[in-house]
């Protein structure tokens, strides 16, 4: 059966919402998350440094655990914590762990069931076939899951995340040990499933660059607060601090005082602009780097050094 959204002039309802969400370790460590949705058919991906809430969202999304304040519901019923059921509901929240927990002498078909045993014989084979379609596992049909590489053991894991068609699919840096022509052809392939299905993803990846390939939405999670939300390239233009700037580019920051040309951002007693903003300098090169995306000059100016790309 597939699932049945609610229009209302226009606007559907959201699968993943949460208001207001609070949370707290301890006195000294509060994350105020605030407010945001997830629309049927929208990826996420939220980006930020290490240690700045990330996982703790992801944890709070799936009932690990106990908001301080505020709720969490997905597909319009507020979600169960531990405190109310001894096992998170998979037909909620698909989930995609950092380290698979397939069964290796189990063949792929088997895992992928593994949350859909009391569906019908007929119609969980159908749901079965149809994800490793979706996930390009027909050619490993009857393997077990312990002769698979890690990126199809990867897909494996996604195609066991949505095999009871939750409303949403939970991704927590499950890929960041993969190659990058791996990740991408695999995130591409979840996009497509994501998009036919009308469901939604939320995503933490460890590669910015893999979070342009697919997200439609980011969410920027910075000390504790979901501090800026919108479009990549809206973010990439305008984002609210330098370090969300220099998630995803080479940047350079100094005193407001030094006086170097080029398009500098004000911010807090500092200066920052991208790498490719900085002019041509007369000053010291102190190394020239080739990269993939063209080469990278480091100048001496003013005893600061500063990046040209």
């Amino acid at each position: 059966m597939g699932r049945f959204f609610l229009f209302i002039e226009g606007m559907h309802a959201p699968l993943v919402h949460f208001d207001a969400l609070r949370f707290t370790y301890g006195e000294d460590q509060i994350f105020e998350f605030g407010t945001a949705s997830i629309a049927p058919g929208e990826i996420v991906v939220m980006v930020g440094p290490s240690g700045a809430g990330k996982s703790t969202l992801m944890r709070l999304l799936r009932g690990e655990l106990e908001p301080l304040s505020g709720s969490v519901s997905i597909d319009g019923a507020p979600v169960e914590t531990r405190k109310k059921r001894l096992v998170l509901d998979e037909k909620k929240a698909g989930w995609v762990p950092q380290l698979d927990d397939l069964q290796g002498m189990l063949a792929v078909e088997e895992n992928i069931g593994h949350h859909i045993l009391r569906l019908d014989e007929e119609e969980r084979e159908h749901r079965i076939k149809s994800l490793m379609e979706a996930m390009c596992l027909t050619a490993f049909a009857g393997q077990t899951t312990k002769t698979l590489s890690g990126g199809q053991r990867q897909r494996v894991s996604i195609a066991k995340a949505m095999a009871g068609e939750p409303p949403v699919l939970l991704m927590d840096e499950s890929l960041a040990q993969l190659d990058l022509r791996t990740k991408s052809a695999i995130l591409l392939d979840m996009k497509a499933m994501i998009k036919r299905s009308k469901s939604a993803a939320l995503l933490v990846l460890h590669d910015p660059s893999d979070a342009l390939l697919v997200a439609d939405t980011l969410w920027v999670v910075r000390d504790g607060k979901l501090v800026q939300t919108g479009s990549p390239n809206a973010i990439i233009s305008n984002p609210a601090h330098h370090e969300i700037a220099g998630l995803f580019d080479y940047i350079n920051v100094v005193p407001l005082a030094l006086e170097v040309p080029g398009p500098w951002r004000e911010e807090h007693g500092v200066k920052w602009l991208y790498a490719h903003d900085l002019p041509v300098l007369d000053a010291e090169v102190l190394d020239r780097m080739e990269t993939p995306s063209g080469p990278i000059i480091v100048y001496q100016y003013q005893s600061h050094r500063l990046l040209k790309k």
